[in-house]
């Protein structure tokens, strides 16, 4: 185990100079860092197992991505904004001008115009025009505002838009830092989470308090065992073939990819904020339909 540290370039570095000298190699956390490291070990044989990172067109690098995929964090928007009694045609979506947050907004889109619907607003946004961003949406008349983020950008956000009579959908409302933060505010919001700790028990208890990035590294260290043993090695390209042919389910939900190693099974949940007697929880609003495994 290595800490990759948290610039980009120097872990794409530490992951170089491991090359050859594993069984198994797990990604690192933050589309950023995955991207890095990607670009770094591109035309090499190894496999990276992805826990941490949800932009998955990463190419080059053979990248094995056990997350639902960023495109997907908003799935499920327009039935969330249904049952939350939001109006679908005043959405206003607000996006962190990066690759994450590019295909956050675009799954937010795109779940709207499923339900026929589309944003009045859709535009960028960072920690310090967030305020802005805000006063833009409500002055073109959204009800609902999902924020499509980093995570300092988003909890501006979520400060801009606390004591508003909007409905609010932010990417940081699916982890526990947002109550943390926001405190009260955060009650009614949603968030996309792919395992929170109310969520399916793991097989193997995880630490008292705990979070999603300890889940996903489980979930991930799993399905990278049952490719291990398929492989029958850690030959890289026995391992490779192994894990694209894999067809398996863990606590997160459906494990499947394509030829490129992309997720095509799973997609994130949206869970909703509300006070309980231990205190403000996220519940379960919306779960995505169990598409079955692939053939």
């Amino acid at each position: 185990m290595e800490d990759a540290g948290s610039e980009p370039a120097a872990t794409a570095r530490r992951y170089a100079a491991l090359a050859g000298r594993f069984d198994l190699l797990f990604g690192p956390y933050g589309s950023g860092a995955l991207r890095a490291v990607a670009e770094a070990l591109a035309g090499s044989p190894h496999v990276i197992f992805n826990h941490g990172g949800a932009v998955q067109d990463v190419e080059g690098a053979r990248v094995v991505s056990v997350l639902g995929p960023a495109e997907r964090y908003w799935t499920g928007l327009a039935p969330a904004l249904r049952a939350a009694g939001a109006p679908r045609d005043r959405v206003a979506v607000l996006y962190s001008d990066s690759g994450f947050g590019r295909a956050t907004a675009r799954g937010a889109v795109e779940s709207l115009a499923r339900a026929g619907a589309a944003p009045l607003l859709v535009e960028p946004f960072d920690a310090r025009t967030a305020a802005a961003a805000c006063r833009r949406a409500l002055r073109a008349g959204a009800t609902a505002v999902v924020g499509c983020g980093r995570l300092e950008d988003d909890l501006a956000l979520g400060r801009a838009l606390a004591g508003r009579r909007v409905a609010v959908g932010l990417v940081v409302c699916g982890i526990a830092l947002a109550a943390e933060r926001l405190g009260e505010a955060v009650v009614g919001w949603l968030g996309p989470a792919q395992w929170w700790p109310g969520g399916p028990a793991p097989p193997v208890p995880l630490p008292p308090g705990a979070d999603y990035p300890a889940a996903q590294a489980l979930a991930t260290g799993l399905v990278a065992e049952e490719a291990l043993r398929a492989a029958g090695s850690s030959d890289p390209d026995a391992l490779w073939d192994a894990a694209r042919r894999l067809r398996t389910r863990t606590f997160l939900g459906p494990f499947a990819v394509d030829a490129a190693g992309r997720q095509v099974a799973h997609a994130p949940l949206l869970v909703r904020w509300e006070r309980t007697p231990a205190g403000l929880e996220r519940r379960a609003l919306w779960a995505p339909p169990d598409p079955g495994l692939p053939e």
